[in-house]
């Protein structure tokens, strides 16, 4: 976090987006719109960050796009990150992302120094809690590909200390276009690429070793560049430069808006509490999860009134449908988990979400009431589903007092109990009538 005088001077998360829109219309590039978070690319599923899609598909760009620039502010979503959810300080299923996006000859000198004055001259980022990676080299698709030693040097003549300057491997620092996108017929667009880390002390070090990309949370990712040069296909293992280089400058919002209002979660921060506040105000329970089903909940009714604003389909079977449900149902869980009985609560924590978001994203006011038609319907069928598969739990115990992970699997997959609510259910059982074993640990 920032020291108490930095604090003072901390920025709404409105106006952290609303400066990065003009930090880069100053240098010329021109403001367009968001797109949809359902995009043709990906028709199954919902997996949207800012990037060239958004770029190529927006009412803003006209076609040719040679030595144009563009920046927005992208909604984005990201299903596989749900398991994370209320684990993190760091992650959101939901989040925004502002991003500046150049089309021709690339001047990664430019680009990092423009980065550098954004984080440092206009958000007052301290110089010495700022750390920068670059791609060390190494084998793509059995592609050798030499170290990013340009990116180095631009972030020392930057001045980044050389120490703060970390090399890492494909995994972090190399970007590669999907088949999702391209096809599987065609050339993945692809580059390395150079992130940013803000350092929140040494005191929240892993060990010895500790460096951006080690993950123990000491260094939040908090900006990320994409030098876009090749073509690479990986049928043949050639690869070719771009006719037209790409480059790709994002931050993540909500994550700078924790560090610049010296919060310690992003779930802290300016348009996220007053959710997580008025969760409590209903909580029935207290417990040593209770933070992390209140981060859920509040998470979850984010994206689903985001999701359904931009037509999202109703909770059901299958692609889209399936994440919706995924979405209510764990909300539902964590809302159980909490003892949280109030009818009218789904419809006040919208309520709150609009008000948040009223000016920033006035198209979310159309999906209220769709979205919680959508939760009632689903919340009916969750209800149905749990009470047969109670029945059947019921029915299970008084034949056995012990039962195995395989049955407690069952009982999740079969029957569509969530295991957080088997568990409790199974710790409310008087201990001389059922134990269940579960990973060599016995819960009586």
């Amino acid at each position: 976090m920032l020291s108490s005088k930095k604090r003072k001077e901390s920025y709404t998360t409105d106006e952290i987006g609303r400066r990065f829109l003009e930090y880069y219309q100053s240098l010329d590039y021109k403001i367009i719109p968001g797109s949809s978070l359902l995009d043709p690319s990906v028709p199954m599923t919902f997996v949207m960050s800012a990037g060239l899609v958004q770029v190529e598909t927006s009412a803003g760009f006209q076609g040719d796009s040679s030595g144009n620039r563009y920046t927005m502010i992208q909604n984005c979503f990201r299903y596989f990150d749900l398991p994370q959810i209320g684990k993190s300080p760091h992650h959101l299923s939901l989040f925004q992302m502002p991003g500046a996006f150049t089309f021709g000859p690339q001047n990664k000198e430019k680009c990092i120094a423009d980065i550098r004055h954004l984080l440092s001259g206009i958000y007052n980022l301290p110089s010495d809690s700022l750390w920068a990676t670059y791609f060390k080299g190494g084998n793509i698709c059995g592609i050798f590909f030499e170290p990013d030693a340009e990116t180095r040097e631009a972030w020392k003549r930057a001045g980044i200390p050389d120490k703060q300057i970390v090399p890492l491997n494909a995994d972090h620092n190399f970007w590669k276009q999907g088949p999702g996108i391209v096809g599987e017929n065609h050339a993945a667009k692809c580059g390395p690429n150079t992130e940013i880390f803000f350092d929140r002390g040494a005191d929240k070090s892993c060990g010895i070793h500790c460096l951006p990309g080690c993950g123990c949370g000491r260094f939040v990712e908090i900006m990320n560049t994409l030098f876009i040069s090749f073509h690479l296909e990986e049928v043949n293992g050639t690869v070719k430069d771009l006719d037209e280089p790409f480059t790709e400058t994002v931050i993540g919002l909500e994550r700078l808006a924790m560090l610049l209002q010296g919060r310690f979660s992003v779930f802290d921060t300016d348009m996220i509490l007053p959710l997580i506040e008025y969760i409590r105000t209903n909580t029935g329970t207290a417990g040593k999860n209770t933070l992390l089903f209140e981060r859920m909940i509040a998470d979850h009714i984010r994206a689903l009134l985001f999701l359904t604003a931009d037509g999202a389909p109703p909770p059901g079977k299958g692609g889209r449908a399936r994440l919706m449900r995924k979405l209510v149902r764990q909300m539902l869980t964590a809302q159980k988990m909490l003892e949280i009985t109030n009818p009218n609560f789904p419809e006040y924590l919208k309520d709150t979400v609009l008000k948040l978001y009223k000016d920033q994203s006035p198209h979310l006011m159309t999906a209220g009431d769709k979205a919680m038609e959508y939760i009632r319907d689903e919340t009916k069928r969750f209800e149905k589903t749990l009470q047969k598969g109670f029945r059947h739990l019921d029915d299970s115990l008084k034949k056995k007092k012990i039962m195995q992970s395989e049955k407690i699997r069952e009982f999740e997959k079969r029957h569509g109990i969530p295991r957080l609510l088997l568990k409790k259910r199974l710790a409310e059982v008087p201990a001389n009538n059922i134990q269940f074993y579960e990973k060599g640990q016995t819960y009586a």
